[in-house]
């Protein structure tokens, strides 16, 4: 857990700078979390302008995900009556959403390379 919360810590100082950016808590009072995920989340943007900026991300080697996709998004629950207008808290929460790599082997370089991709990517789609 020690090298995934310097990964974490690091996306945490390197983004926190960023208007744009919605950190995650890692750590309250009561909870500190497990750090297996950083998941970022872009403010005022929609689900399509996330996905621009995932390939962008992409296309500058860097590999990010989307984690938490909501129930009512997944066939089993669409076809039991769940739909995602229900939803809007959860549906915002995920078209922002962008988890970035928190590998325990990542090197200073490479964590670098992370935050220079993901920075450039925003400031391309947030305009």
């Amino acid at each position: 857990m020690i090298k995934r919360k310097q990964v974490c810590e690091f996306y945490y100082k390197s983004l926190q700078r960023y208007s744009w950016a919605e950190l995650p808590v890692m750590q309250d009072e009561d909870r500190e979390s497990s750090y297996h995920l950083f998941p970022l989340r872009i403010k005022g943007i929609s689900e399509e302008q996330r996905d621009a900026i995932i390939q962008s991300v992409f296309d500058e080697d860097v590999s990010v995900n989307v984690h938490f996709i909501p129930i009512p998004m997944l066939s089993f629950y669409k076809n039991k009556g769940y739909q995602m207008d229900d939803y809007p808290v959860t549906y915002d929460n995920f078209s922002r959403e962008i988890s970035l790599p928190v590998f325990y082997n990542l090197s200073e370089e490479q964590l670098q390379r992370v935050i220079a991709a993901v920075v450039k990517a925003v400031e391309k789609h947030i305009h």
